[in-house]
C-alpha cells in the first residue's frame, strides 16, 4: 500500500491544482500523471490544457525549470520542450549556428525531448527576417520542421538541395503546404525574401519575388502604356519557372483591376 501513496496524492494534487486555474484547466487521466512522475522525478503538475492541434499540454516544475509536456488523445507522451538561456547552450551548438546563419542573430532557445531525439529549437534574427532552427546536442543542423513537432511538414534533403543550387547564398525562413497544394519555401536571397514552390514529387514548380515598380524595365513599362491605356501599375511580382520567366503585374483603372504577364523584354504573355 505505501507503493501506492505517492501517486495518488501526485494524481490528486494535478486534479486540484489544474482545477483550481483558469477556465481551460483540464482534469487529467492518471495515465499522464504516471508518466510524468517516471519521466520527472519530483516534477509540480501546475497546469493542463488542450492545444489547437488537439496535444494536451501539461506545464510542470522540474529540476527548477517550467516544462511543457505534451499528449496525444490517448495520454501518450509526445515531447517535453522548456526555454534554455543562450548562455547555456553547449559552445559546439553555438559554434555551428554562427558557421551556417554568420549574420544572425540568437533571439530564444528552447530544448526539445522526445522518444527518439532532443535537439534545440533556435529563433534566429537578421533585420526583419525570422527563422528557426533544430540543432543536436552535438552541434549538427537537423533536417526538421520549422514549429512544434508533429504538426508541419519536413523539408525534403532534394528539396534543400535544389534550393543551395539555384540560390547558394539563400536562408530558408519557413516552408509548408500552401493552399493550392504545392510546398511552400520562404528564402532570404540576397537581402530579397522569395517564395519558392515545389509541387508533391519534390521538382520546382516556380519563384516569385515582389518588385518594386519603379525598378521594372522600360520595355515593360512601354507595353503596359501600349496594351493597357489609362491603366497604372499597381504591384510587381518577378515569376521564374523552368520553362519562362516573366513579371506578374496588378493594373488599376478607376475601380477595374487586371492581371497581365509580360516578359522582360516587353512581350505581354497573357492579357
Amino acid at each position: 500500500m505505501k507503493k501506492l501513496i505517492p501517486f495518488f496524492i501526485l494524481s490528486l494534487f494535478a486534479f486540484v491544482a489544474c482545477d483550481d486555474d483558469d477556465d481551460k484547466s483540464v482534469a487529467i487521466s492518471d495515465k499522464v500523471v504516471e508518466f510524468i512522475q517516471g519521466r520527472y522525478n519530483g516534477a509540480d503538475i501546475r497546469h493542463a490544457e488542450y492545444e489547437g492541434n488537439g496535444f494536451l499540454e501539461v506545464e510542470i516544475i522540474h529540476d527548477s525549470r517550467m516544462k511543457d509536456v505534451y499528449f496525444n488523445k490517448a495520454d501518450e507522451w509526445v515531447y517535453t520542450s522548456w526555454n534554455v538561456r543562450p548562455d547555456e547552450l553547449p559552445a559546439i551548438v553555438k559554434e555551428s549556428l554562427v558557421a551556417a546563419y554568420p549574420d544572425f542573430v540568437l533571439d530564444d532557445v528552447d530544448f526539445i525531448e522526445r522518444a527518439d531525439a532532443s535537439y534545440y529549437e533556435v529563433e534566429l534574427k537578421k533585420g526583419g527576417a525570422e527563422i528557426v532552427v533544430f540543432v543536436s546536442p552535438e552541434g549538427e543542423i537537423l533536417s526538421s520542421s520549422t514549429g512544434e513537432p508533429g504538426t508541419k511538414p519536413v523539408i525534403s534533403e532534394a528539396i534543400r538541395a535544389f534550393i543551395k543550387g539555384k540560390y547558394p547564398d539563400a536562408v530558408i525562413t519557413d516552408f509548408g503546404n500552401n493552399v493550392n497544394g504545392l510546398f511552400e519555401v520562404d528564402i532570404l536571397d540576397g537581402g530579397i525574401e522569395k517564395d519558392v514552390y515545389f509541387d508533391s514529387q519534390d521538382n520546382w514548380v516556380q519563384t516569385d519575388w515582389d518588385v518594386p515598380v519603379s525598378s521594372l524595365p522600360g520595355a515593360v513599362t512601354s507595353a503596359v502604356a501600349s496594351n493597357f491605356p489609362e491603366f497604372i501599375i499597381d504591384d510587381a511580382d518577378y515569376v521564374e519557372r523552368p520553362e519562362i520567366v516573366f513579371y506578374e503585374l496588378e493594373l488599376e483603372k478607376g475601380g477595374v483591376e487586371q492581371l497581365v504577364y509580360i516578359a522582360p523584354d516587353g512581350t505581354v504573355i497573357t492579357q
